[in-house]
């Protein structure tokens, strides 16, 4: 054998030399593999670790997300103001719970939608600047319109503010917006206040104008209305001429019911009131001729009276009431189509917050008159006038003076009273009275005194007043009621007359002019004769001085034109005042005098 071939066991040696060398080599392959996946671990778990933090950071950050959100919302919920914030597809991201009340819907049914779909039959003039806004970047302030909400239509005022990011592109529109609604209240209030403040200053001035067209009115009357007395006392019952002076006595006491509805207008028609039961007053209208003539020349119409029996009484004019309740049927009638409907009601009512229209209404009971037909109704550019003087779509000089409603509003006003009418055209119209309700007695009614009664036992009489006709009619009546009298044409003369001598009444005109007034004048002759008795006499209405004069020791009042039983019973009921007695204030005088 060859000493270079390797023996066998030379080959052995080397094949163990190898698979000892392969063994190390795998060992060595099998640690790298184990640190590799040991190192695949550890990255693993590091993950795992980071994968948790992030977590838990991401978990905290979206908490302080939904804690911002909450507080955001909080703040956006108690502004008074309306907030909204669009998208620049214009849907709602977030509104504040103010916007959602406007609506009238949740916030959630908010979010998402459009202004078309909130708003579909809205005013598009507040929505249409969103698109000018997203494309110039500009707010856009004050765009005022209506919606319609759930509660209806509502008004609406809109500053909208573009929302930017960091490089100036618009992501959003923020919105504010008030609710208009107690804005446009309040301006309507204050409309309406300053129309009833035009309305009654126009009142006042017409009233004050009235005042003095019926003083001189009244002056001039009394030949109309005292002298026919007077002739009528005179003249036989066969006399042919007592029928034209009956007539120009009734003439003369229509023209003087006119000038008692200027004086009504002027608020100084109501001088003495007393204790009156409207049931009673409607009762006596209609059993009228004047009512049983106007019902039987409408007598397609109906006329129904629902009146309370258990009525609360009032305190006022029984004249005014009644001519008040005149004037409100008779303007019914003309309202009245063929086969109409009148009703007439009273009611008693507690009132404890204002009517429309008025805004100092006192808390407490009232009698209402209502007055109600079924006839052409009012429109509405007429109704804030009815009560205007000689307001009227009627013709004048046709169906009266233009002054019935006037009267019904100065009525009402010097009762203390309220009115509220509804009207609409072709179905009618209601007139509600209010008056205040007393729960005294009411007065009994006095019947007509006889004559006996006043006349005179030969007293001597000073009548004081400016106007000749005047001074000559109180000198006639009061002599042909057995008095003995005197006339002077003014204060100075009744004064310088009384310096002289003395008389046991004195008449004195309240107004006039030119020289001392009546309270001046009687303030004189008190001076003179502290004692001395007076009545007040005048063609205006009882006003602060004559109850001046009153408070010094003058007796009643007596409204021009003079009648004989008026002034004849002022002048017996003073003379006949026992001396330690105050003087009769009395104006209950018979309802025909």
């Amino acid at each position: 054998m060859d000493s270079s071939t390797p023996s066998n066991d030379q080959k052995i040696k080397q094949m163990e030399t190898q698979i000892r060398h392969l063994q190390n080599e795998l060992a060595l392959t099998q640690t790298e593999y184990q640190n590799l996946i040991n190192n695949y671990f550890d990255i693993f778990s590091n993950m795992e670790k980071m994968v948790e933090e992030r977590t838990r950071e991401l978990n905290q950050v979206q908490s302080q997300l939904e804690t911002k959100t909450r507080e955001l919302q909080i703040m956006l919920d108690a502004s008074p103001t309306l907030i909204f914030y669009k998208d620049t597809s214009g849907r709602y991201i977030r509104a504040n719970r103010k916007f959602a009340d406007f609506l009238d819907i949740p916030i959630t049914e908010i979010i998402g939608k459009t202004h078309r779909d909130l708003f579909p039959e809205s005013d598009e003039k507040v929505f249409l600047d969103d698109g000018e806004i997203i494309r110039l970047g500009q707010p856009v302030f004050g765009a005022y319109g209506h919606v319609n909400t759930h509660e209806g239509r509502k008004p609406i005022q809109i500053d909208k503010i573009p929302n930017k990011d960091s490089q100036g592109n618009v992501i959003g529109i923020i919105g504010f917006a008030t609710d208009m609604s107690e804005q446009e209240k309040a301006q309507r209030e204050n409309q309406e206040l300053q129309e009833r403040l035009a309305r009654s200053q126009k009142m006042e001035s017409i009233g004050l104008l009235a005042g003095g067209v019926a003083h001189d009115l009244n002056n001039v009357l009394t030949g109309f209305v005292s002298y026919p007395e007077y002739l009528l006392m005179e003249l036989p019952e066969d006399s042919p001429l007592r029928d034209p002076i009956l007539t120009i006595q009734e003439s003369g006491q229509k023209a003087a019911a006119i000038v008692q509805d200027l004086l009504t207008l002027a608020r100084r028609g109501v001088t003495h009131t007393q204790v009156i039961n409207l049931n009673e007053i409607i009762a006596g209208y209609i059993a009228s001729p004047e009512h049983q003539h106007l019902a039987s020349a409408n007598s397609q119409v109906r006329v129904e009276m629902r009146l309370d029996g258990d009525l609360l009484n009032i305190k006022g004019s029984g004249v005014h009431l009644r001519k008040t309740l005149m004037n409100l049927v008779l303007n019914a009638f003309e309202a009245q189509p063929e086969n109409g409907q009148i009703i007439i009601r009273t009611y008693n009512r507690y009132i404890d917050e204002a009517l429309k229209g008025y805004d100092n209404v006192l808390e407490g009971d009232y009698v209402v008159l209502e007055i109600a037909d079924k006839g052409i109704g009012i429109p509405p550019e007429d109704l804030n006038r009815i009560f205007e003087p000689f307001y009227t779509r009627k013709v004048m000089g046709r169906s009266g003076t233009g002054l019935g409603m006037a009267v019904v509003w100065g009525t009402v006003q010097d009762h203390h009273g309220y009115i509220d009418v509804k009207s609409t055209p072709g179905h009618g119209s209601t007139f509600r009275l209010y008056f205040p309700a007393t729960r005294e007695a009411a007065n009994r009614a006095e019947k007509p005194a006889p004559i006996h009664a006043y006349m005179g036992k030969g007293e001597q009489i000073l009548v004081v007043d400016d106007v000749r006709e005047q001074r000559e009619i109180a000198v006639s009546l009061l002599g042909r009621l057995n008095y003995t009298v005197e006339s002077v044409p003014s204060g100075m003369a009744a004064v310088e007359y009384l310096q002289k001598q003395a008389a046991d009444l004195v008449i004195l005109d309240m107004i006039m002019d030119p020289g001392i007034d009546g309270l001046e004048t009687y303030r004189r002759i008190l001076a003179v004769h502290p004692n001395q008795r007076a009545i007040i006499a005048s063609g205006y209405s009882e006003n602060q001085r004559v109850r001046e004069a009153q408070k010094l020791g003058a007796g009643a009042y007596v409204r021009k034109p003079y009648m004989l039983e008026k002034i004849g019973l002022a002048v017996r009921r003073e003379l006949d005042r026992p001396d330690d007695s105050p003087p009769s204030r009395s104006h209950s005088l018979p309802s025909h005098a």
